[in-house]
């Protein structure tokens, strides 16, 4: 007699439940056709969602960003794009039914409609009674929420991509030939906290004082779905700058780029002119005058043939880099 054990879940594109032997690296849903790869102690199906760009699309979606966003023109031509690799990023996926009751003692609004002595017509509006409201909740969810650290990648949630957008069954084998796979390493218990909090916030109306309630998240379907992004980078004169590009709609999620180049003549000619009509006035004032601007190059970029040049010759200067995401 065979000793394995049956396991059910519901599809996570469709919702249909299914069920499948446990062992069971790879299932399809009787359904709607999507290929699941199961894995977990719990059945968790993964997913992944094909890249909709290639590099070459991606390295021209920065460029575009870069163009309308303040950078040279000249710059944007010139940028040299170094290294392109492209990340699956794992998110959590929860959908469900939030129902249960909740209890709110809340403020009241009372409209007065008052009457001046030549007749004009006003509206005021005063603070009321406290209300007390007891309503019962039933709606669908929707809720993702990263499986790791993706700060570094400025990608935040996929629930209307994951909605919208077909997936595929998750294959490690083949996307880790194609790119860098992330592993998850938030648990399913901190993923279903987060959902009941993102639920409970969602009924809360604004104004409440109190608030009691029985909420719960019914009909849930868990999956783990990766998202593919570029992590771009490139060289602009001696530095090198990150882009993460979303491999699905082109955004820029996250981005550092040089600032624009500002012409900069008003800070030498101010320093010539006083020197000059320091100078012209008496020789010892212009002394001082000369010997504190040295100073002041001296504790603010350092004092040397480079940088007094660089002062007095370099008309142009590039601001502070400009970040993204």
């Amino acid at each position: 007699m065979n000793g394995a054990m049956a396991a059910a879940i519901s599809c996570p594109q469709c919702g249909s439940p299914f069920s499948f032997r446990e062992g069971t690296r790879n299932a399809l849903c009787p359904s709607c056709g999507t290929s699941l790869a199961v894995s977990g102690e719990a059945g968790i199906p993964r997913f992944y969602l094909e890249e909709r760009l290639d590099l070459p699309q991606a390295r021209s979606a920065a460029r575009k960003f870069f163009a309308v966003s303040g950078v040279d023109t000249g710059l944007v031509e010139s940028l040299r794009f170094e290294k392109g690799k492209l990340c699956f990023l794992p998110f959590w996926s929860l959908k469900g039914l939030t129902v249960g009751w909740q209890w709110m003692e809340r403020e009241s609004v009372v409209r007065e409609e008052l009457v001046d002595e030549n007749g004009t017509k006003r509206t005021v509006e005063r603070r009321g009674p406290r209300e007390q409201v007891f309503e019962t909740v039933a709606s669908p969810f929707d809720f993702s929420s990263p499986a790791f650290d993706c700060s570094a990648f400025g990608l935040r949630g996929i629930a209307l991509a994951g909605a919208v957008l077909p997936l595929r069954g998750m294959d490690n084998a083949e996307l880790e030939r194609r790119g860098t796979v992330y592993d998850p390493v938030k648990g399913v218990d901190q993923v279903r906290r987060e959902a009941l909090a993102a639920a409970r916030d969602r009924s809360r109306p604004d104004g409440v004082l109190r608030i009691r309630d029985g909420i719960r998240i019914c009909a849930e379907r868990l999956a783990i779905i990766s998202y593919p992004v570029w992590r771009l980078t490139f060289t602009a004169g001696e530095r090198m700058y990150p882009v993460v590009v979303d491999a699905v709609n082109g955004r820029i999620l996250k981005a550092r780029f040089p600032g624009c180049r500002e012409i900069r003549l008003f800070a030498p000619m101010l320093v010539i002119l006083v020197l000059v009509y320091a100078w012209t006035l008496q020789r010892a004032l212009g002394g001082l005058a000369l010997f504190a601007f040295l100073g002041w190059m001296y504790a603010s970029r350092g004092l040397s043939p480079a940088t007094l040049a660089g002062f007095f010759f370099r008309l142009t200067e590039r601001r502070e880099d400009i970040s993204h995401g």
